[in-house]
């Protein structure tokens, strides 16, 4: 007996036959009176075409009526039995069956018109289909798995209207979560039932390379089944978009628009990059089966939040959802820096000196830019107007500036920290207990025993700002560094040792950027009037990436993954949280996106949500102003359209269990494509009446 993934239109069509049939007796002609001489002539004539237009009455109905029928049937989308029912039925016992159906992005891929959900939703529906002695389940499966019912059901007619239903999510596989939540059900299935776990999915080589199926029973039927095509589908995506660097107002701002090319075939590409009103197009190379990453330069004339999107120009490829990515600036206004330290201005060359040249090497940049400050008189509204702190040679901290410094680290300042003197130990220690938890530094600074003297670098991590600001050549351009001075140092048990960026050849540290709070410490372990860094290539775009990552904005905040849980804290300035409310991006509703919340902390305001919204950008704004904008895109790794081998599904990843693995054949194909048939054979219907009314023409 044939199923119906659509049944309700099964009723509307029989329902609908009525109606040729209805305008038939509606519309038969009247007998009308006419007075003749004669009617002998007219009863031959009506004689000869009684027969004629009564065949043709028939036939119009009868072509009519089939066509609505055969229209609501293809709407229904009948599922013909076939074998994965007969294997479905070849047990008498009582089974417990979940199907897993998987509803993320790559779910949404093109092949020929269709998308491979198209291809899921029937193989769904047959293993959803009614059976003695059995209870179902159905998982959409994305970032966050949805069960249709809290255990088994044997209402498979609503099930069946949830596979209908299903659409492609902007979203990732979570699989594990969805396995996890399939195992927890057949676990509590009872004894004496057989258990049958159903993956329909393009299997996704990102998403099931990790497949562990041990929080499923051990006796349970394991059954995957791909929709996946033969040939991987060629894909261009837009994988990441943000500033290069810190925005600011009236200079120009350097992009980074990552984009991906998953296909066999090298492509030039042009992507629009859009922030507020200004709108820049580039261009450039991507290798095949790799990425490129293209610069885009433009000037934002206002400082505040801005919102945009990276959209690739001209592109017809399998997903078309990831060829947009939504884009959130914050533009700055040019930073204030103050220069607490005991060092006179007039002194050179001196530590300070170099710090404050290498800070703003541009010649045109604005002379008060960097306040120089003597910590034994400097006023605490002067010092918390910097938003970066540099200490170099400030001397003795009192217990006052110690607070304020840990105050302002706390709602995310950055403080630059260069320790010459044997008081800087003390300083840093009592900066960390003031601090408490909110500073772990990884090492323990000591004025050191020994003069320390032409001290040279052995490991630096290159692959982590600021030493990527060097590229390959890091090592090379740091070889001839040759440092003095400074404090010793040793290793914290139990610490964070990534901390530590660079070390010495005497194993001390030489320099550690670590977070307090919202903000960001950095200690830069040397004199540097003693050492030839300073005159170094390498020391003013050195200090230059330092300070960029201590503005916070070294790059600027990445798109959240939409669908999954997000907790992000917005700036000191966007307290208090009374009158704060979450603006959706114009294409979604309040109705349709979960916002969150904005909760007031100890630090802060957070905000979060157990679900991120849609692909868009969402503003946090305050009487019409916006104070924050947080971006949601599509995970990366769903760009990548490739599917993971059917050994490894059986072999690797099984676990030493009995998973069976299942394409499409082409007995299913045909079953799944009988909507198209019976959409043929309606047209048929429709044009045969065509031809009927024009053959029957008097």
């Amino acid at each position: 007996m044939p199923q119906f993934l659509n049944s309700w239109a099964v009723p509307i069509g029989l329902v609908s036959i009525a109606l040729p049939l209805l305008i038939h007796l509606l519309t038969r002609p009247r007998p009308r009176l006419c007075y003749l001489s004669t009617v002998r002539f007219v009863r031959e004539v009506i004689q000869q075409r009684r027969a004629t237009s009564r065949l043709r009455d028939w036939l119009v109905l009868l072509l009519r009526a089939a066509a609505l029928l055969l229209f609501a049937l293809t709407v229904a989308r009948p599922l013909l039995d076939g074998s994965a029912g007969a294997a479905a039925r070849r047990a008498d016992t009582q089974t417990a069956r979940v199907v897993i159906l998987d509803v993320s992005q790559s779910l949404a891929a093109t092949v020929n018109g269709i998308q491979a959900l198209e291809r899921a939703r029937p193989i769904a529906a047959s293993r959803l289909r009614y059976q003695s002695q059995t209870v179902w389940n159905l998982i959409l499966a994305g970032a966050v798995p949805q069960p249709v019912f809290e255990r088994p059901s044997t209402n498979y007619s609503t099930l069946l209207g949830e596979v209908a239903r299903a659409r492609a999510l902007p979203q990732r596989l979570n699989l594990q979560a969805a396995i996890q939540s399939a195992g927890e059900m057949l676990a509590a299935s009872g004894t004496g039932v057989r258990r049958e776990l159903v993956v329909i999915s393009d299997f996704q080589r990102a998403n099931w390379t990790a497949a562990d199926f041990s929080a499923v029973p051990a006796d349970t039927v394991i059954e995957l089944e791909t929709v996946a095509t033969p040939e991987t589908p060629p894909n261009l995506a837009v994988l990441r978009a943000g500033p290069q660097h810190r925005a600011e107002a009236g200079r120009p701002c350097r992009l980074e628009v990552e984009v991906g090319n998953f296909s066999p075939t090298a492509k030039t590409v042009a992507v629009d990059v859009t922030a507020g009103e200004t709108t820049v197009r580039v261009q450039g190379a991507v290798p095949p089966q790799g990425r490129a990453v293209l610069l885009a330069e433009m000037t934002l004339p206002r400082p505040g939040w801005s919102v945009g999107e990276a959209r690739l120009v001209d592109v017809d490829d399998s997903l078309a959802a990831d060829n947009i990515r939504p884009l959130v600036l914050r533009v700055h206004t040019p930073p204030q820096f103050v220069l607490l330290t005991r060092q006179s201005a007039r002194l050179r060359p001196a530590s300070s000196y170099f710090l404050e040249r290498a800070i703003l090497p541009e010649e045109a940049a604005a002379p008060d830019s960097v306040v120089r400050l003597d910590p034994s008189r400097a006023p605490p509204a002067e010092i918390s107007a910097g938003d970066l702190l540099v200490l170099d040679h400030p001397g003795q901290l009192t217990d006052e500036q110690v607070q304020l410094l840990v105050s302002l680290l706390r709602q995310g300042r950055g403080m630059l920290y260069v320790t010459a003197e044997p008081v800087d130990a003390s300083n840093l220690k009592r900066l960390a207990r003031a601090a408490g938890s909110d500073l772990q530094l990884p090492v323990e600074f000591s004025p050191a025993g020994t003069a320390r003297k032409n001290l040279f670098l052995t490991d630096v991590k290159q692959r982590q700002p600021p030493f990527t600001v060097f590229g390959d050549d890091a090592l090379a351009i740091l070889a001839t560094v040759r440092m003095n001075g400074g404090l010793a140092s040793r290793r914290v048990t139990e610490a964070l040792l990534d901390d530590v960026l660079a070390t010495y050849n005497d194993q001390s540290a030489c320099l550690v950027v670590t977070g307090c709070g919202a903000g960001t410490l950095a200690i830069l372990n040397a004199d540097l009037g003693a050492s030839n860094l300073p005159s170094s290539p390498a020391f003013v775009p050195l200090i230059g990436e330092l300070t960029n990552q201590l503005l916070g904005q070294s790059r600027g905040l990445d798109a959240v993954p939409s669908g999954e849980p997000m907790a992000v804290a917005l700036p000191s300035e966007s307290s208090p949280v009374s009158g704060l409310i979450i603006v959706p991006p114009p294409s979604a509703t309040r109705e349709s996106v979960t916002l969150g919340e904005l909760r007031e902390e100890s630090l802060g305001i957070l905000w979060q949500s157990a679900v991120a919204g849609p692909p868009g950008a969402y503003q946090v704004q305050r009487s019409g102003k916006t104070v924050f904008a947080l971006a949601t895109a599509i995970p990366a790794e769903e760009a990548d359209l490739t599917s993971i081998s059917r050994e490894i599904l059986t072999d690797r990843l099984a676990g030493g269990r009995d998973v069976k693995f299942r394409s499409r054949p082409s007995s299913d194909t045909a079953r799944d494509e009988t909507w198209a048939w019976l959409a043929l054979a309606c047209l048929a219907c429709v044009v045969g009446e065509m031809v009927c009314l024009r053959a029957f023409k008097s």
